[in-house]
């Protein structure tokens, strides 16, 4: 069974690679010939000339920036295959539907972790994407991570969360790390022992079942300094600019996908 990817920047390279390490056998093109043939170096990917070349895949990925999506949208009415699956951010199931001329299209929403396999993707899928076809683009997400079926009008919700959210966790990280630097700790010190602590923190929330605020709890000891931190943290409004990051980002993914749907870029 073939996958093939079209385009090789940093998401559509990974996932490529991703796909190529799990054993499918690949197939990539690019515009750039140079970073699709620096791809074929791996033993289970091959690089293709054309984008009609993808011709017969089982699924074809589109790992294109939404403004560039227009612009191939001709050209992959030609191309046959028996799922679409699109990560271009902001670009609804009816736009892809309707321009590609196939109801058979899934949506993913990955964040930059597919670099390191620990990508956390939301999948939509349209109404006419058989069970089979959802499970192999399960399969195909949860070979750079881990992934979510949701519906696709959480989709903004989701990237707020995740696809946004992840830069709020090395902005925290950052800010953290800086602090360590006020206190004495380098920076590249400082910056470790905060990501093995953020590591740490998943680890256990994944682990243990437990919730957020059971597992906050158990930290904070009476008159402790985890009660200090915490309450620092509520006095700097910690909460409301956390909810307002997602909000907003959540509310521009909107907006571009109502520009979207009017073809407006």
């Amino acid at each position: 069974m073939r996958i093939s990817v079209i385009g090789c920047g940093n998401m559509g390279g990974a996932i490529a690679s991703a796909l190529a390490d799990a054993q499918w056998e690949v197939s990539v093109y690019d515009k750039s010939e140079e970073r699709a043939t620096a791809l074929a170096e791996h033993a289970n990917i091959m690089a293709l000339s054309s984008m009609e070349e993808a011709s017969g895949s089982a699924a074809i990925i589109l790992a294109v920036k939404p403004q560039v999506l227009p612009s191939l949208y001709e050209s992959l009415r030609e191309v046959e295959t028996g799922l679409w699956i699109s990560i271009a951010a902001g670009v609804p199931l009816s736009v892809l539907e309707d321009h590609i001329g196939t109801e058979n299209v899934v949506r993913f929403m990955p964040n930059i972790a597919a670099t390191g396999r620990k990508s956390v993707t939301a999948i939509a899928a349209g109404s006419e994407v058989s069970k089979e076809e959802q499970d192999l683009a399960l399969s195909i997400a949860t070979s750079f991570g881990s992934a979510y079926f949701i519906p696709e009008n959480l989709f903004p919700a989701f990237i707020g969360i995740s696809g946004s959210g992840i830069a709020y966790f090395f902005e925290m990280m950052h800010q953290m790390a800086m602090a360590g630097v006020k206190a004495g700790i380098p920076y590249p010190e400082a910056l470790a022992i905060v990501r093995d602590t953020a590591v740490s923190a998943a680890e256990t929330l994944k682990l243990t079942g437990k919730n957020a605020i059971e597992l906050e709890t158990m930290v904070c000891s009476a008159a402790g300094t985890t009660i200090e931190g915490v309450k620092a943290l509520q006095d700097g409004s910690f909460a409301s600019a956390v909810m307002n990051a997602v909000e907003r980002a959540a509310e521009k993914s909107l907006e571009l996908e109502t520009k979207a749907r009017y073809g407006e870029r």
